[in-house]
């Protein structure tokens, strides 16, 4: 197996660890994951209206037009099952590129968020939209690595970039 698949598999359980199994931040009940975003994305998170059928109230709170808040759902949507896809990288070179993108993205978006000020208010609200419930005080598993990010994030940029460069290298 060539170091160009290897790295694929390695990125892609980085960016699926990093989405669902450990918190991207958060405090012991409530955490910042995917997991959280797709509970109120689709109902049973802590969004109370969901955030498909509040578009209107959340997009007006962003000072956003709705059809660009609906945009930023969409992109967050394909970042849940991109960790997922990533494997299918092993097999086309587009897919594996596309799909290590949403990860890296989103892992440097909320690195940004907790070290920076550059993103502004709009990527702090995006950030509550991944809070929710922590089941059995243990899923996602909380690791806090510093100024409240926790280790989900780092897991994404990781995987989200060694996909990126699995999929550049040759397959073998």
């Amino acid at each position: 197996m060539g170091a160009g698949k290897i790295l694929i598999i390695i990125g892609a359980i980085l960016s699926i660890l990093g989405t669902y199994v450990f918190g991207i931040y958060g405090s012991p009940g409530f955490v910042g994951s995917g997991i959280g975003f797709a509970l109120n994305t689709f109902g049973g998170g802590l969004a109370d209206p969901t955030l498909i059928a509040g578009a209107a109230l959340y997009a007006g709170a962003m000072g956003i037009e709705i059809f660009m808040y609906y945009i930023y759902l969409i992109i967050f949507l394909v970042f849940l099952v991109a960790g997922i896809l990533q494997f299918v990288g092993m097999k086309s070179r587009a897919v594996g590129l596309i799909f290590s993108l949403f990860p890296l993205g989103v892992g440097i978006m909320f690195l940004l968020l907790f070290y920076t000020e550059i993103l502004g208010l709009i990527s702090g609200l995006f950030a509550l939209f991944f809070v929710g419930p922590q089941f059995f005080d243990l899923i996602p598993v909380i690791i806090d690595i510093g100024s409240g990010n926790g280790l989900g994030a780092f897991f994404l940029v990781g995987g989200g970039a060694l996909g990126l460069i699995g999929s550049i290298l040759p397959r073998d």
